[in-house]
């Protein structure tokens, strides 16, 4: 009774010299362990619920087979297409601003499968804040969803970490993408003596024949950013640039130019801060054979060194990171003041006119110097008939170097270089000034701007070959198309795991909190009385435990001594 009294229950045992009482508690710490191990068995359910397998097992008990990404444009078999029934499914949806959909797609090893929806969805607006750094903020939809089977429709916003659900699917905010952005863009050739533009529109995930102004590619457009946010340096001084066209390697191939400006092409050492640059296309050219080189320009010129640039990027595959050639812009802000050098670098006429009045206001007006400005003028037009390429596979600084290379000792080069380059850059000056007159504009004053202007083209011109394409694509005007990317869930294997959970948590605090302990006695006479030994066993020893022994070696003490008391010739109950 003193036992089960204190919750234990009791079972008695009699032997031949004494009884033993066998008591235990605690049995219900048991079930922790049982309703742990469980709860990992639930889990697994659970989580194989919402895997992959129940998506292969409805592909093969139903017979559908993906297809890949060629063959959509031909349209979507049913055998393709999984019903709104399919119990668990991950899929993707990309949706336009303005437009509806009710299937999403599923990405398999094999291909694509299309999932249909119980209920259409339509992305009425996308909106999208930024940081300072250029990392999004906020980006959230504002959708309209319709029950084609009870006819009722509804708004809803879906931001990040806050889903729509809705008849067991459950929509989430996952990324953002073009959605068909409307491009205006200017082509302007790379070759030839014609400065002219073409006008293009393209629009953003198409692609369009450029055989149509004599160029034998295809160009993909491939993306569209509004919001480019870069990186750059806080202190654009013209240093860097001075010093390398007044280095004794001028003549190297300007390549570094051409490498990357932004992110890693900015020096560690240099000041940055975040700043957006304007709206960039993306855009890819590819030739018969099936080649293709990316292509990344910036829509707005960029300060960079003292200077203001139009960033035109170029990589060969995608693995490689852009490499970026600097267009300087002229008084006017526009690109046209380069491109205008650049076609007339190309006429044979403008070269040696240049190449004469450079000679003739440098050693003309003396009949004693006659000769020398023929020799002068010479010499100046065929700088610039390297440079321009002519006849030969390499131009720019690079085919001048490769000139004084093969042609004059080693010894002598340095002089022979400060000679070309002054040569080639008076020369180019006055280049500079026929496209000018070849535009009806005004003479250029030799003032610090229009000399900076003619040294930075003359680098980009000498870059040009690098770049890689006969035409290069400028945007001009964009009318931009957001869309959402959603992934759209059902996972009916989500309860099954919170169920498991319950179940970890059932277990853990059983067996944490509830001590399963037993306790034996073994009741033996002794004399008129008996002798009781007392032990106590746990499966985790603790200060409890500890306590609760003393606690019952006392009470067990108490009760011997008074009945010891109650008996007129008894003999004393000891408790060990």
């Amino acid at each position: 009774e003193w036992l089960e009294h204190k919750g234990y229950k009791t079972k008695l045992q009699q032997r031949e010299n004494g009884t033993m009482v066998a008591a235990k508690a605690g049995s219900a710490n048991r079930f922790g362990y049982i309703a742990a191990h469980l709860s990992i068995i639930v889990i697994c359910v659970g989580g194989l619920l919402d895997s992959g397998v129940p998506l292969k097992v409805a592909i093969w008990a139903t017979g559908k087979t993906p297809v890949s990404g060629s063959e959509i444009s031909s349209g979507i078999p049913d055998s393709s297409r999984l019903g709104v029934s399919n119990p668990s499914y991950r899929a993707n949806l990309l949706l336009p601003e303005g437009e509806t959909s009710r299937v999403a797609v599923l990405n398999t090893d094999a291909g694509l499968l299309i999932q249909d929806l119980p209920f259409e969805i339509t992305l009425k607006e996308f909106r999208i804040d930024f940081y300072s750094t250029g990392m999004p903020k906020l980006f959230a939809s504002d959708v309209e969803v319709f029950d084609p089977e009870t006819n009722d429709r509804f708004t809803s916003t879906i931001e990040v970490n806050k889903p729509l659900i809705y008849k067991g699917v459950t929509v989430y905010q996952s990324s953002f993408d073009d959605g068909g952005t409307r491009l205006a863009l200017k082509g302007i050739p790379l070759t030839g003596d014609k400065d002219f533009r073409v006008d293009l529109d393209g629009v953003v995930g198409s692609s369009a024949d450029l055989t149509k102004i004599n160029q034998p590619y295809k160009i993909e457009f491939a993306g569209f950013k509004a919001i480019n946010v870069e990186q750059m340096p806080v202190d654009n001084t013209p240093e860097a640039t001075q010093e390398a066209l007044n280095s004794k390697d001028q003549l190297k191939p300007f390549q570094d130019n051409l490498a990357s400006v932004l992110g890693p092409g900015v020096k560690g050492n240099q000041k940055t801060r975040p700043t957006n640059i304007g709206p960039a296309i993306t855009y890819k050219l590819r030739d018969e054979a099936g080649q293709a080189r990316e292509f990344h320009n910036y829509m707005l010129p960029v300060s960079l060194d003292g200077g203001r640039y139009y960033l035109m990027g170029v990589r060969n595959s995608p693995a490689e990171a852009f490499k970026y050639l600097r267009l300087p812009v002229d008084e006017n802000g526009q690109i046209d003041g380069v491109m205008r050098l650049r076609a007339a670098l190309q006429n044979e006429t403008v070269r040696r006119a240049a190449a004469q009045r450079f000679a003739q206001q440098a050693f003309g007006g003396r009949a004693e110097t006659a000769d020398l400005v023929g020799s002068v003028a010479e010499s100046a037009s065929r700088a610039l008939e390297r440079f321009a390429g002519v006849n030969s596979e390499l131009a720019g600084l690079t085919a001048i170097a490769q000139f004084i290379e093969q042609t004059v000792p080693e010894a002598e080069r340095e002089k022979a270089t400060d000679v070309i380059i002054r040569l080639l850059q008076g020369a180019m000056w006055e280049v500079y000034q026929l496209s000018r007159e070849g535009a009806n504009l005004p003479k250029a004053q030799p003032d610090e701007v229009h000399g900076r202007f003619v040294q930075d083209a003359q680098i980009a011109l000498s870059d040009l070959g690098l770049y890689g394409a006969p035409m290069m694509f400028q945007l001009d005007q964009f009318n931009e198309v957001k869309a959402s990317v959603f992934q759209l869930a059902k996972a009916p294997g989500q309860w099954v795991v919170y169920l498991g959970c319950l179940f970890l948590v059932i277990g853990v605090f059983s067996m944490f909190y509830i001590r399963e302990r037993r306790a034996f006695f073994w009741v033996a006479p002794e004399g008129e009385g008996s002798k009781v030994l007392m032990g106590f066993s746990t499966t985790r020893k603790t200060l409890d435990f500890e306590k609760e022994f003393e606690q019952f070696v006392n009470e067990l003490n108490s009760r011997a001594r008074k009945d010891a008391a109650t008996l007129a010739h008894g003999v004393k109950g000891e408790a060990v």
